[in-house]
């Protein structure tokens, strides 16, 4: 290597990447043929020499490439983040923020295999191709900003006033917006990430958080992209922001249209809302009763009082109070999977069909075991290309070659050992 060369932040690159693939160091030093003491001081950064030929053995092993080993990750350097969450979570946030680095930095590696396919003029934009959705006037209350967008959102998407079955589809398929749901520390709901180069939006919600509370995230995010402050971040803690407060108003009216909810308490409820009339609103919107109570409020269907008296139990509570119940615990199970994105998954496989990348990668996205992952793929008739047959090593040519073009013995072809022909 160079001698300017930052011996251990490569070391430190390859810790990360190593912790990445679930490997071992014992595991690691065996596949790239070195004692587990040699790697062990590689990653601290206590070996004083280290050859390019190791690093290459080590990035072949990680199933990554050398630059990412030896230069790091381009894409870090650039990705823009807007994580939301409490505060004094910095730690947490780094933890998260690793996740998109490692996800973009994948997709950003297939563009040397594949051409992106932009969604519209320019993926990560937030608008589909075509489209007319004008922002809200800047004037207006956070309340009417978010509504009035959500309202446009719902119209241009033709979602009437019914429940949107499937947010990730609009996000990836018409706003041109990636989605994942994978595993976050607690205290992170979800954020944006957005690689400004490549044009390319990332938006992630954490997996150990019920349906209702990952929709929520996916749809208040959005909010952000299509407000244009998605890679500023808002942290929250007691008084939101007036973003913040935009982005909820945007993502409970595209989930729960006002509208909507106003028809569904004229059919379902007789006089006043209940309970047991809202909790089947929010079941109908996949919403959380918080959500349902508000827009009631502000419809004039409830009082600020009734609706203290109604808020309080959770989801879980509602579903098993009034006969949904197993029906609940398999949404929750269905959101606690980590989910990659759809576009980068299915590149990742297409690239692993035809050789371009590993198994590992491919597991990685969505934090598998790459065994496990290798034999749903192999399952599902997936594999890559067998490795191209070893050249068979032709003695007799090697020594021509060297002998000067001469026969075994120094004879020319056609000739015996004593120049006769």
């Amino acid at each position: 290597m160079d001698e300017g060369t930052d011996l251990r932040e490569i070391g430190r690159r390859i810790a990360h990447e190593r912790g990445h693939a679930g490997m071992s160091q014992r595991e690691l030093a065996a596949r790239a043929e070195l004692s587990q003491p040699t790697l062990a001081r590689i990653e601290q950064g206590g070996r004083p020499v280290l050859t390019l030929a190791e690093v290459d053995r080590i990035a072949r092993a990680l199933d990554v490439p050398l630059t990412l080993l030896t230069r790091g990750n381009p894409v870090r350097e650039r990705m823009k983040v807007a994580a939301r969450a409490v505060r004094d979570a910095e730690e947490s946030l780094r933890r998260a923020t690793r996740r998109a680095e490692d996800i973009l930095a994948l997709d950003d590696r297939m563009d040397a295999f594949e051409p992106m396919e932009p969604v519209g003029e320019r993926r990560g934009s937030g608008r589909s191709a075509g489209s007319e959705c004008a922002l809200p006037s800047a004037g207006l209350p956070a309340e009417d900003q978010g509504r009035l967008l959500a309202e446009l959102v719902r119209e241009e998407l033709a979602l009437g006033l019914g429940p949107v079955l499937d947010l990730t589809e609009p996000a990836e398929n018409a706003l041109g917006v990636d989605t994942a749901v994978v595993d976050l520390p607690e205290e992170v709901s979800g954020f944006t990430a957005l690689d400004p180069d490549r044009g390319v939006t990332l938006v992630l919600v954490n997996a150990a958080h019920v349906p209702e509370r990952q929709r929520f995230t996916l749809a208040h995010e959005l909010g952000h992209v299509l407000f244009g402050d998605g890679t500023e971040a808002h942290l929250v803690d007691g008084e939101r922001t007036f973003e913040e407060r935009r982005c909820d108003a945007f993502a409970r009216h595209l989930l729960a249209p006002a509208e909507g909810i106003r028809r569904w308490m004229a059919e379902h409820a007789a006089g006043r809302p209940g309970r047991k009339e809202c909790a089947t609103a929010a079941r109908h919107y996949e919403v959380s009763l918080k959500v349902v109570l508000i827009q009631c409020e502000q419809l004039g269907l409830l009082t600020s009082e009734e609706t203290r008296e109604l808020e309080g139990p959770t989801g879980r509570q509602l579903a098993w109070s009034y006969g949904w119940g197993p029906e609940y615990q398999a949404a929750c199970e269905a959101a606690s999977r980590v989910r990659p994105p759809r576009r980068i998954l299915e590149r990742a496989v297409k690239a692993y069909r035809s050789g371009k990348i590993g198994v590992r990668a491919v597991a990685a996205l969505g934090g598998d075991d790459p065994r496990t992952t290798e034999r749903e793929l192999a399952e599902a008739g997936i594999t890559p290309p067998p490795p191209p047959a070893p050249k068979r090593l032709d003695v007799a040519a090697l020594v021509a070659r060297r002998s000067g073009g001469k026969g075994a013995a120094g004879a020319h072809p056609g000739e015996d050992g004593n120049g006769r022909r």
